[in-house]
């Protein structure tokens, strides 16, 4: 796996070993970003199922502010951190290793808001539709932000919530995203 574009393209990136994670493949990542971006200047990302914290540093490498990434398991979180220090992001990079509600409650706390919010829940989680009321209900994102969510092909039905509405959901394999923008009303 490799970072994109930006000033980190070409780099690759530690994964874990075996099935336990699913990192985004690069032609999926591409028009993720391609459709939510392609470059940044200053936003507050959130990458709540980080696996190897791909996705929150190719927003990096693209230019976001900083991240939060966030994921239960310690063997993910050390590989994040392998890939954190390997590009020299360790000052905008924060790094949470516990379960996503624990994570979702401090963030409420402490009243952060993400303009890019990267949900990838582990597939067997259907969690996607209650992430995303909670999102919504405690105002963590952004006016024009994005939540890209990654999830099994028909496990979740992307729908319109108020003030979110769907600007892109397509299928790779047996893989489906679907790309949100809010607009506050």
């Amino acid at each position: 796996m490799r970072i994109i574009a930006g000033k980190h393209k070409g780099r690759t990136l530690a994964t874990l070993a075996g099935l336990n994670t699913r990192p985004m493949m690069d032609r999926m990542k591409e028009s993720v970003f391609n459709i939510i971006g392609p470059f940044f200047e200053g936003q507050e990302v959130l990458d709540l199922f980080g696996g190897s914290g791909a996705l929150s540093l190719e927003a990096i490498s693209r230019g976001a502010k900083s991240s939060h990434i966030v994921d239960a398991s310690k063997a993910a979180v050390d590989i994040i951190r392998e890939n954190v220090k390997n590009l020299h992001e360790e000052d905008k990079v924060l790094i949470h290793l516990m379960d996503y509600e624990r994570a979702l409650a401090q963030f409420k706390s402490h009243k952060l808001v993400f303009d890019i919010i990267f949900l990838d829940p582990p597939y067997q989680m259907a969690i996607m539709d209650q992430i995303i009321t909670f999102l919504l209900k405690e105002s963590m994102i952004a006016d024009g932000g994005n939540i890209i969510c990654q999830y099994q092909k028909n496990s979740y039905v992307p729908k319109e919530y108020e003030g979110l509405r769907i600007i892109k959901n397509y299928t790779y394999a047996i893989s489906e995203i679907t790309i949100y923008e809010f607009q506050r009303k």
